[in-house]
């Protein structure tokens, strides 16, 4: 072969123009369709969103608060993010690769702060929880929260929390919470402070609030033998707790039926509305002075107060956005034997259900006397409230109505229990 003829074949074996822009072109295709970025720094932003998705995943387990649909929602949110962000970064698009940086900094904001509340929000948990457990209360009688009845003894004790040790610990609120998960009611029953009744262990006549001096296993054992009743479970909180767990639900709407002014603090309450925060709701579940009625008036609010915040706290929004603050707010100044796995079945019933609780209330009757009390010295009597037996049988038998009664077997209510997504449609639907 001639010189000239093998120039002329170099010549011919070089791509035409139209040739080479196919070709570049086609690498272009390629590199499009990555599924996972090739440079070094989109690599280490994807094994970081990685990480941060174990944790949250994690999280999610441990809580186990959240209904199966809701979870897969959640999950099903976290990958999708995670696949388009690496697609975007493996983008040559400049555009599209600060769209998938712009994406994974959303994705580390979102589930890392979703990730902090639940491991928070757990610790609390189970902090709350072993606070009683592991005390000398008693135990707790442990029943399938959301299908089987059972009572709360909620005690008050007259304490802010730096007062803790100072002085002896008296159960100033007094109350049986029935709850019915099944029909979604709440009965909410007030014992009067002063009622006179035979101690469990002394076998002697004292005042129930004396009988928080002695421990809450005392209160809980010597109501039991009273009413005839069982308590599962206890809730134990002072002064402190209460304030902050109504703060941090950014406080509840309260109805009263009278004016009137604080006598201990200055508060003014208006007969209709009130929006209250921790500080005012507290002080007018306190007030006794101000009424006629004294303690029969002060067992009426308290009963308001509970109400409320009952009404405030199982709204779906509440659970959803500030349940970790409440469990926070609990914190150090609650303590109870219910374990946290009945907790989360009860928030995890209430977040998928998404319906209203039924609250009643009713209290035990009585009037005021004189006599003498174990816990102080016998050579006085003193004021104690004398419970009328009539009121307090119908008090029980209103108790056990409610934890025999079933739910109506119809479709809407088999449906509720099942679907966090159907109930959320339906409220939805049910608002239009």
């Amino acid at each position: 072969m001639t010189l000239r003829e093998e120039i002329k074949d170099i010549k011919n074996s070089k791509p035409t123009r139209e040739e080479r822009i196919k070709e570049k072109q086609g690498k272009h295709t390629k590199v499009e369709f990555r599924a996972f970025p090739k440079k070094t720094p989109y690599k280490l932003l994807m094994i970081v969103m990685a990480l941060v998705a174990a944790v949250f995943l994690s999280m999610m387990i441990l809580m186990d608060a959240f209904p199966a649909d809701l979870t897969f929602i959640l999950v099903a949110v976290l990958f999708g993010l995670m696949i388009f962000t690496s697609f975007m970064l493996a983008s040559r698009k400049r555009w599209k690769r600060l769209l998938g940086i712009l994406c994974a900094a959303a994705f580390m904001v979102l589930f890392i702060g979703a990730s902090s509340f639940m491991g928070r929000t757990f610790a609390m948990l189970n902090k709350i929880s072993d606070s009683g457990t592991n005390a000398t209360g008693p135990m707790a009688k442990q029943v399938n929260v959301t299908e089987e009845p059972f009572n709360i003894y909620i005690t008050g004790i007259d304490q802010w929390e730096d007062e803790k040790g100072l002085d002896l610990e008296r159960s100033d609120v007094n109350m049986i919470v029935t709850v019915n998960p099944t029909t979604k009611t709440l009965l909410l029953t007030s014992i009067p402070r002063d009622s006179y009744v035979k101690l469990h262990t002394a076998q002697q006549m004292d005042k129930l609030t004396h009988t928080g001096i002695y421990g809450v296993d005392e209160t809980l054992n010597t109501v039991e033998d009273w009413l005839g009743i069982e308590l599962n479970y206890y809730v134990k909180m002072n002064f402190t707790g209460a304030k902050d767990i109504i703060n941090a639900m950014d406080g509840i709407n309260l109805y009263s039926p009278v004016e009137f002014e604080s006598s201990l603090k200055g508060y003014k309450y208006v007969k209709g509305w009130n929006k209250m925060g921790g500080s005012k709701a507290l002080y007018y579940a306190r007030e006794r002075k101000a009424f006629e009625g004294q303690d029969a008036v002060r067992v009426e609010n308290q009963q308001r107060v509970f109400e409320a915040v009952i009404k405030k706290m199982t709204s779906s929004t509440t659970l959803l956005t500030k349940y970790g603050d409440i469990m926070a707010a609990a914190g150090n100044n609650m303590a109870t034997n219910m374990p946290s796995s009945d907790m989360k079945d009860l928030v995890r019933m209430q977040i998928t259900d998404l319906s209203e609780w039924d609250v009643q209330s009713q209290k035990i009757e009585g009037e005021y006397g004189e006599d003498y009390v174990a816990s102080l010295s016998q050579a006085n009597k003193y004021s104690i409230y004398r419970t009328d037996e009539k009121s307090v049988n119908k008090c029980v038998e209103k108790i056990k109505k409610i934890e025999s009664e079933k739910p109506e077997e119809d479709g809407n209510a088999i449906t509720r229990n099942r679907s966090f997504i159907i109930n959320a449609i339906n409220r939805i639907i049910t608002k239009d």
